[in-house]
């Protein structure tokens, strides 16, 4: 049984664009708590045993269905880390993860996106406001490769005098896979905003980064950064002189960046 209040109500109705109890499998939490979960034959949700999240089962072959998986936060105070895996049966596997944050003053929000591998076609889209005071940091690690593509778009208003913002992303494309950056910073008050993309490219791999800024103050300091390249030779042959093979130096190399 679901229980939400309006506020709740209107959150999911805002963001996620829920105006009712969703068809399909769905896991709805609401502040740090379990308010409401469903499986199907295809789709089965299962909390993880070990730490808090979901591992999401979809079955091989399976069309036409839905998960939802929003959570709502309307308390102060709560912190939490959650590990949602979703494991998708044969086909092709595309995930287009949606998350808007409204942040009141002097609130801080951070968090860790994270996708390596896996995933055949991805849109993640951010969006947050943030008022006097706010703080919202955002670190991003991302490996695609085979023929996978993944978009990453942030969008930030920095409304309030004093809010700050932090974007900052670390990505790997290889083989014929193709990834794009895409942050926009605005700020509307005196504000610091930093956006950063950071990539290694190999074989094939393409890689778009669009990093944007927009000043509608004279005091909003705003930076941008990117940056793309492969992976240097010397860090291969320094690795190689330790006894490992090229490619054991290469993955060593990728592991520690996106660390």
């Amino acid at each position: 049984m679901i229980k939400l209040d309006e506020i709740q109500k209107r959150l999911l109705r805002e963001v996620a664009d829920l105006h009712e109890i969703p068809e399909g499998a769905y896991n709805i939490r609401s502040n740090s708590a379990s308010a409401g979960r469903r499986s199907t034959a295809h789709i089965e949700i299962v909390p993880k045993t070990d730490v808090s999240g979901l591992d999401i089962h979809i079955r091989p072959g399976t069309k036409n269905e839905s998960v939802h998986i929003p959570v709502v936060m309307t308390q102060s105070g709560l912190k939490e880390l959650v590990y949602n895996d979703f494991h998708i049966g044969e086909g092709e596997r595309i995930l287009n993860p949606g998350t808007e944050v409204y942040q009141e003053e002097g609130s801080s929000v951070e968090m860790e996106m994270v996708q390596i591998k896996g995933v055949d076609d991805t849109v993640r889209t951010t969006r947050a406001e943030l008022a006097v005071g706010a703080k919202l940091v955002v670190r991003e690690r991302l490996m695609t490769h085979g023929h996978q593509n993944a978009v990453s778009t942030y969008t930030v208003f920095l409304n309030g005098e004093g809010a700050s913002a932090d974007v900052v992303s670390r990505s790997v494309a290889r083989d014929d896979s193709y990834q794009k950056f895409d942050a926009k910073i605005v700020g509307n008050a005196p504000c610091h905003g930093h956006t950063e993309c950071d990539s290694i490219i190999m074989d094939r791999g393409r890689i778009l980064a669009v990093p944007g800024l927009e000043a509608n103050n004279v005091d909003a300091a705003l930076v941008h950064e990117a940056a793309i390249g492969k992976i240097a030779g010397d860090q291969i042959v320094k690795l190689m002189t330790l006894g490992l093979t090229e490619a054991e130096a290469e993955e060593e190399i990728i592991n520690g960046f996106l660390r």
